[in-house]
């Protein structure tokens, strides 16, 4: 009975150190949405207003942010039938990256119009994601 009660403790302990390694990861990537989303406002201001430094801020505060998508393992929070959006969100965070990449090329050629074509580009990728992610 003693080894059987120490097996049981030996097994909560270990599925709650699992869950809250799960929860930690969780919590990170809401707060690197959080930033990304703050990263993105920066963008479209520095677009506004054609203020090259805070566009250019705003492009790598989101490219930081992305790290978090390719590192999350979103099987682990998201029901089961959602387990395939960590594979999508990989491929919207590389999208983004790209998006971003010519947004800087664009703004070094003064081409407003392409930077602000490629941040529509970069939103349609969130809105993307979070479409069919959240939809359950």
């Amino acid at each position: 009975m003693k080894k059987f009660k120490s097996i049981t403790a030996a097994l909560l302990l270990t599925l709650s150190i699992s869950a809250s390694a799960d929860d930690k990861q969780k919590s990170l990537l809401q707060n690197d949405m959080r930033s990304m989303l703050s990263a993105m406002e920066m963008i479209q201001r520095g677009g506004f207003y054609k203020n090259k430094p805070g566009l250019q801020e705003g492009i790598r505060r989101l490219k930081d942010g992305l790290e978090s998508l390719r590192s999350s393992d979103a099987k682990k929070y998201l029901p089961e039938d959602q387990a395939y959006a960590d594979k999508f969100a990989n491929k919207r965070a590389d999208m983004i990256a790209m998006f971003a990449d010519d947004i800087l090329v664009s703004i070094e050629k003064d081409n407003w119009d392409d930077s602000l074509n490629d941040y529509q580009q970069i939103l349609s990728q969130c809105t993307s994601c979070h479409l069919r992610i959240r939809s359950w």
